[in-house]
């Protein structure tokens, strides 16, 4: 099975301000507020955690954690069930993935195109978000509910379990998000179930990941260390890039 959260190579257009005024009750609104509010602060942290589960198989679980800096650097790293361990560098369009062996390495040579993409990347899910309502609606106060259907999923779902060709137009994704007083992201969480075209997959494949925003303008990179516990500096190429992009304007 190829790529569950698929990698799709997806530019993300900087944040637009709301045409209007904030209407809490209208679910477009709101998303557009939370989306401009989020993807406009100068920082955040965010833990998150995903499962997925394919039939017959045992469950994969996620944990991570990220530092998304304005206007598009993300810093990830996560821990998966069976001993995996990703630690990811996005600059822009580039990203990066470091092996113990070789260091910093791009994501086609790692082999994971979509790194640091999909919903574990809160400023892209919510480029896709705001700009896709499909069927939002207002569940509680600052909370929306949106049900995805057909590529609407592929573009939210991108970079985890390597595995998995997918009927989109027979999957559907829900995804409820929670802002805070600020009406900045709180929290987002995904449940999906999905069909594979895979015939050795033989029933549907349940996926859900939960993102909760930690902090706001606090953090502005995130450590990475090694086994031993030491830090593991940027190669300069990557250093460089990030600083390129944060010399520019949103």
């Amino acid at each position: 099975m190829t790529c569950l959260l698929l990698s799709l190579a997806l530019q993300i257009a900087p944040p637009e301000k709301p045409a209007g005024e904030l209407n809490a009750q209208d679910p477009k609104s709101l998303l557009e507020h939370v989306a401009y509010a989020t993807r406009t602060s100068k920082s955040y942290e965010a833990g998150w955690k995903a499962r997925l589960i394919v039939p017959r198989s045992d469950p994969l679980d996620y944990t991570g954690r990220a530092v998304w800096v304005k206007p598009g650097v993300l810093y990830s790293h996560y821990t998966a069930s069976g001993g995996d361990d990703k630690k990811i560098v996005l600059a822009g369009a580039q990203a990066w993935v470091y092996n113990v062996f070789s260091g910093w390495v791009s994501a086609d040579e790692a082999g994971i195109p979509g790194a640091g993409r999909g919903i574990q990347n809160p400023d892209e899910a919510l480029a896709v978000i705001s700009k896709n309502q499909g069927t939002a609606k207002i569940t509680g106060a600052g909370e929306v509910e949106i049900v995805f259907g057909g590529n609407d999923i592929a573009n939210i779902m991108k970079d985890q379990a390597q595995q998995g060709a997918f009927d989109w137009k027979k999957s559907t994704a829900t995804l409820r998000l929670a802002s805070d007083a600020q009406r900045r992201l709180k929290s987002l969480s995904c449940k999906a179930v999905l069909v594979s075209t895979d015939p050795k997959v033989q029933g549907e494949v349940s996926y859900e990941a939960t993102i909760d925003i930690l902090s706001y303008d606090q953090k502005t990179e995130l450590q990475f260390l090694d086994e031993k516990q030491k830090p593991i500096p940027l190669a300069k190429k990557i250093q460089a890039e990030i600083q390129n992009m944060l010399k520019e304007k949103p």
